[in-house]
């Protein structure tokens, strides 16, 4: 009874580690199309919201843009989005969109398909 417990939570835990990985990057790594489309809606100073819903956050951490790159990730053909000097995903980033309060998913502007993200998020 104890070996099979053992075994049921070995499996739980590998379950719910690959589960994060699966969320993780989701649109960090993407073609170089998506990744320029995603930093032409970005402007210096403007303020941006991260926010990782799939990871259990619950409030958007605000950030202001200092400085914008688009480069290659260095692995296979993949390119990167860098916001103030670091890579960012796509699909956990928010931007100010013309509706009001509420802010859109890059990864949605970019054309990047995400799962488990809300396409906006209100203030």
């Amino acid at each position: 009874m104890f070996k099979c417990l053992k075994i049921i939570s070995l499996a739980l835990t590998i379950t719910l580690f690959l589960t994060q990985i699966a969320y993780g990057d989701q649109c960090s790594y993407v073609d170089k199309e998506q990744a320029l489309k995603a930093a032409s809606f970005l402007k210096l100073n403007q303020l941006i919201y991260l926010f990782c819903e799939p990871c259990g956050e619950t409030i958007p951490q605000p950030a202001t843009i200092q400085s914008i790159s688009v480069g290659t990730a260095g692995y296979q053909n993949f390119w990167q989005l860098s916001i103030n000097n670091q890579g960012v995903d796509l699909a956990y980033t928010y931007v100010p969109s013309s509706l009001g309060e509420k802010s859109i998913n890059l990864a949605a502007l970019a054309g990047c398909p995400a799962q488990d993200v809300s396409p906006f998020i209100d203030f």
